[in-house]
């Protein structure tokens, strides 16, 4: 992987200080260091990943404390790093409230994607927790694919404190998720989290991947459904999910309006990304569809 140079106001933002740390692990060695922290991590998902702690100038693995997530390339998913670092990059430029991350080397020069934990803040020395559930615990059951969005609006509108915010917040995620050919973006994908002044709203965006991309032969185009549909979306399904969930028709409008106006702005940041030529073409193509149903 080429190196990137970030400019020092994301580093200083992700590590306190404009430094690149090196990371003293190869991507061979990640699997084998989750297992040794196995049953210490709360992380959950089938994808190798760590919890870091900046030291110094290195960022090292932790079983507690961390204040950030490592995930590396895998053989099951091709340059899977490099989808999620454009995906999360993507949202950002739409307006997503995203937490900071970035691509680092490994040891051996491979690229991992470290995204900066939103639960977790500086208290002094010490890393503190925020209380942060995902709507797989808020709503239950044992399928974290059952369900609708329509249902995780519902706990939003139970749980947060400036409810009516959170649910555009949500209703904007959900139209990115469909552009960008994410279908796995399950209940364990949306989290309420608790700020430090008491207030309860959606967390960050997180886990925002082109799963289509990774899985060409991926069978739902949305993991949860939306209107009653996980395939054959098309605006007026969002439309009338927006409505469904109180989001004002004029708004949800105005989202996906400036979701298709961005089509050129994507195009651009998937050509300059790390993705090979192949995949940037195929991710393109999965763009171009998607916001032409959108129109």
């Amino acid at each position: 992987m080429a190196p990137i140079d970030y400019d020092a106001k994301l580093l200083r933002t992700m590590f306190g200080k404009p430094i690149r740390p090196t990371i003293a692990l190869a991507s061979s060695e990640i699997s084998l260091e989750a297992q040794k922290l196995a049953g210490k991590l709360s992380i959950s998902g089938v994808q190798p990943k760590l919890s870091m702690r900046l030291d110094g100038d290195r960022l090292v693995p932790v079983a507690r404390d961390g204040q950030f997530i490592l995930k590396p390339q895998t053989q099951e998913f091709a340059e899977l790093p490099a989808n999620e670092y454009l995906c999360m990059s993507m949202a950002k430029r739409f307006g997503l409230r995203v937490p900071p991350c970035l691509l680092l080397e490994l040891s051996d020069g491979t690229p991992a994607y470290v995204v900066k934990r939103f639960d977790r803040y500086k208290k002094g020395r010490r890393i503190e927790k925020r209380a942060c559930e995902d709507m797989q615990q808020i709503l239950g059951g044992p399928d974290k694919y059952a369900g609708s969005h329509e249902q995780i609006a519902r706990a939003v509108r139970k749980h947060c404190t400036f409810y009516p915010l959170e649910l555009q917040r949500l209703f904007e995620v959900v139209i990115f998720n469909f552009a960008i050919g994410n279908g796995d973006a399950h209940r364990k994908n949306f989290s309420l989290l608790t700020n430090q002044d008491g207030t309860i709203a959606l967390s960050p965006a997180y886990d925002l991947v082109s799963s289509r991309l990774a899985i060409p032969a991926e069978s739902e185009e949305l993991a949860l459904t939306v209107n009653g549909k996980r395939n054959g979306l098309r605006r007026t399904d969002f439309l009338v999910f927006g409505e469904s969930i109180s989001v004002a028709p004029d708004y949800g409008e105005r989202q996906i309006a400036k979701l298709v106006n961005l089509h050129r702005t994507f195009t651009e940041m998937i050509d300059a990304s790390l993705l090979s030529s192949d995949l940037r073409d195929r991710l393109a193509g999965i763009l171009a569809d998607r916001l032409d149903r959108l129109r």
